[in-house]
This record gives C-alpha cells, sequence and structure tokens, in this order.
C-alpha cells in the first residue's frame, strides 16, 4: 500500500497516550513500512536484528524496538505493530486482483452516463431528425428516420463533475509492463530479479488503474518511464532474500 490509513481515534487510544514520543516516532515508522509490505502488521523474524538492520528496514534502531510499551511488542521472534488498518490491506488486494485480471483483457472500457445514454437513444429513435436546406426557397424540412442516414451529425457533450477526472482508458496491459520491466532489469535499470518483475508490473498497473492513471493526480502520459520509477521505489522496499549475494539475476541471459 502507497498510504497509511490511520483513524483518527487511535491518537486517543490508551495505547497511544500511555507512549513516549519517541515510542510514537518508532510506531509510526514501523507502521508506515509494514503498510509498504501489506504484511498484517507482522514482522516476522525480527528479534535478532540488529540496528543496521533496522535502520535499513525501518529507520529505527533496535534499542527503540526493544523499548517495552503497547504500540508494538514482540510475540516471539516476531514484532506485532498496533493499529495496522487490515481492512484496508484487504481491499487494496481484492482491487489488485482484479486489476491484474482486468489488464490481461486490455483494460476496462470507458464509463458513460448510462441515464443520460439511455435518454440520448430514447430521444433519436422517437423524434426524427431534421436537416433544413441551404436553399432559401426550400422551406420544407426533410426527415431522416434513421439516425444514421442523417449527414448533420450532433456531438453531446458529456457532463463532467468539477474536480473528477474522467475515466481514461488503460495505456498498457499487465503483461506489457511485465516486458518492459523485464528488459530494463536486463539492461541494469532497475534491480529486480526475475520473480519480482511480475508482482512489480501487477502492483504497478494496479496502483495507478486504482486512480484512473494519475500519479499525485497528474495524468500519465509516458507510462515506461512511471514504471521504472515505480520499480525503482519497489526494488528498495522489496530487496530480494538474503543469501543471493551481488550475483547479477540476469548475467547467464542471452537474450529477452
Amino acid at each position: 500500500m502507497e498510504f497509511i490509513n490511520i483513524p483518527t481515534a487511535l491518537f486517543s487510544s490508551p495505547e497511544y497516550i500511555g507512549a513516549e514520543p519517541i515510542q510514537r516516532a518508532t510506531w509510526i515508522s514501523l507502521l508506515a513500512w509494514c503498510c509498504e509490505q501489506e504484511n498484517g502488521g507482522i514482522i516476522e523474524g525480527c528479534r535478532s536484528w540488529g540496528m543496521r538492520r533496522w535502520m535499513q528496514t525501518c529507520g529505527v534502531t533496535d534499542q527503540e524496538i526493544n523499548e517495552e510499551n503497547e504500540l508494538y511488542h514482540f510475540d516471539g521472534d516476531n514484532l506485532v505493530v498496533f493499529g495496522y488498518p487490515h481492512e484496508i490491506q484487504i481491499s487494496v488486494q481484492t482491487r489488485r486482483k482484479t486489476a491484474r485480471e482486468n489488464g490481461k483483457l486490455g483494460g476496462r472500457p470507458r464509463k458513460t452516463d448510462i441515464g443520460t445514454s439511455v435518454e440520448t437513444e430514447k430521444e433519436t429513435h422517437e423524434k426524427p431528425t431534421s436537416v433544413i436546406s441551404e436553399n432559401p426557397e426550400e422551406t420544407q424540412p426533410v426527415f431522416f428516420e434513421n439516425p444514421e442516414e442523417n449527414p448533420a451529425k450532433t456531438v453531446r457533450k458529456e457532463g463532467r463533475k468539477e474536480g473528477i477526472h474522467p475515466l481514461t482508458p488503460s495505456p498498457c496491459t499487465v503483461e506489457e509492463v511485465e516486458d518492459h520491466l523485464r528488459a530494463a532489469a536486463f539492461a541494469g535499470r532497475v534491480r529486480l530479479t526475475p520473480d519480482q518483475i511480475p508482482d512489480c508490473a501487477t502492483a504497478y498497473w494496479g496502483s495507478r488503474d486504482a486512480v484512473n492513471w494519475t500519479r499525485n493526480g497528474i495524468p500519465v502520459t509516458k507510462w515506461q518511464s512511471d514504471a521504472i520509477s515505480f520499480a525503482t521505489s519497489y526494488a528498495v522496499n522489496h530487496p530480494p532474500p538474503p543469501g543471493n549475494g551481488d550475483k547479477d539475476p540476469y548475467s547467464n541471459l542471452e537474450e529477452l
């Protein structure tokens, strides 16, 4: 998830009120990292992490983590973070799954005002269209029973609510994003392993499609460069498991 959904009621909860200022700041850092990972508010197997690992992962120190409080606590080797938005995670993952299915079909179709369209079609079929002759001596209008035969075409301006972007057809499919990221990874532009590329492509496509292919309110005009920027951040937040070393996963590939 790219945003933290924190209900304001949490800041009045006994857990938050009873914590020290440093603990509150640590909690927000942990919650932000958990939302990025979509891990349900549980950081697994982190009890043995050292300060360097904590700083590189969540931006906190092991000393801050080990201070006892109710905003975060260890359950065995796992750290449990208070106030994680489980419902939001389920909703985001559901929309992402739907987006991936739609992406395989080429994206969702443009939506129209159903009520206006139905009324327009109804009026078109019920009322014949008249065309006035350019000759002033001919005052009789010519009627066309079939609207398709009418040479005078009227373009209806669709009403749009102020502040809401009209739905935009998807400029690409998930498969096209995967191919683009795979080529970028092969060229060394992004540090993604082959196993990460499908998930990264799905996450990118779903996140942009959910907001009508905009980024911070601005329409995405070049999805290729936007996908590279997204993948760069994705690679930082989703490092490969330890043990892979610095070996280039594409070093043995001759072609895509």
